[in-house]
């Protein structure tokens, strides 16, 4: 397959010879590719599949510009969007163009950055599935997601709530990691599922109390200007990555300094309303965007719903949660 670049003179002609399927967000996704190291990276974030019988949903057409210059450290992506086209400059040799309404995404990467495995799973494989995922029919939460045996755990809760080492805690417990921020979420076959992708888990510097493993490295500057550990959590944990599951509780969590916890049933209108604050301020054009996330929440809000009171270590906390979801509701009710 072969595109032609307009952006210099003489036109050259772009091959991106290399394929590979993968299943993103519950649905079929092909990329397009010149570079091994881009199919490194896009294996490392989502399951690679058989060539598939039926046309894919979205399609991915991402190559490595030889002349495009480029090195770290990477700003802020930045967008720009008209109508269903949607541009991402990740710097001024690396770009993205996104057709929502065809589901079809082209991109051009520098050297340096092709060969930056770290931050494509961090940053640049997020941002394109992000901005896509409406037009999958995917609605993005601000919650952590952690799994048993098929059955989810939603975290919420505000900025310092501790979802992040909250997940990680309970995923060393063995739990399944779907996600310690962002949860997607889709209908498949009429059920609501919840969806991760396979990103850096983000701890602040403070949890190097709870995590030692975190001596060995170095913080960093993450995309929203934060200094944290942005880990891979199967390589410095050892944890198990979980890719989707049934969403079956929701707890909402409100740290205290003392030891102990309560748990409270919330109620649907409750649930909705909490959940409504964290939902982000969209443009007018984007209202279905909007529509998609509240039907979403109306039918989080219909499951087993808990406002969560706690203080403790995140290991503390992640054992209490294990009981609760083993079914020890009885000594969970009762505040410690």
């Amino acid at each position: 397959m072969k595109m032609t670049s307009g952006s210099r003179s003489p036109q050259l002609e772009i091959e991106t010879p290399q394929s590979e399927y993968y299943s993103v967000l519950g649905v079929t996704c092909a990329l397009l590719t010149n570079s091994e190291e881009i199919l490194a990276a896009t294996r490392q974030s989502f399951r690679i599949m058989a060539r598939p019988d039926e046309p894919c949903a979205m399609t991915m057409r991402l190559w490595e510009d030889n002349e495009a210059e480029g090195h770290p450290p990477w700003p802020q992506p930045f967008f720009r969007g008209l109508g269903h086209l949607v541009y991402v400059g990740f710097d001024a040799g690396s770009c993205a163009l996104l057709d929502t309404r065809r589901r079809h995404i082209i991109g051009r990467f520098s050297p340096a950055m092709t060969a930056d495995c770290a931050y494509w799973q961090r940053a640049i494989l997020p941002t394109l599935i992000g901005l896509m995922s409406e037009s999958l029919g995917a609605a993005t939460l601000h919650c952590a997601c952690v799994e048993r045996n098929g059955k989810g755990l939603l975290l919420a809760g505000g900025s310092g709530a501790g979802k992040s080492t909250l997940s990680l805690a309970m995923a060393q417990m063995g739990f399944g990691l779907l996600s310690d921020d962002w949860t997607y979420f889709s209908r498949s076959r009429g059920c609501l599922r919840a969806w991760g992708l396979a990103t850096p888990v983000k701890l602040l510097p403070d949890a190097l109390v709870y995590f030692p493993k975190l001596q060995a490295l170095e913080p960093g500057i993450s995309l929203n200007g934060e200094c944290a550990y942005e880990v891979d959590p199967e390589v410095i944990f050892g944890v198990r990555r979980s890719f989707s599951c049934d969403p079956h509780w929701l707890v909402f969590l409100e740290r205290h300094e003392d030891r102990g916890y309560s748990f409270e049933r919330m109620k649907a209108g409750e649930v909705v309303a909490r959940m409504e604050l964290d939902l982000e301020d969209l443009p007018p054009e984007l209202s279905h965007v909007m529509d998609i996330q509240m039907d979403t929440i109306q039918t989080i809000s219909g499951r087993d719903c808990w406002l969560f009171r706690c203080g403790g270590s995140p290991h503390e906390i992640a054992r209490v949660l294990d009981d609760f979801c083993a079914g020890e509701r009885a000594a969970a009710l009762h505040s410690k």
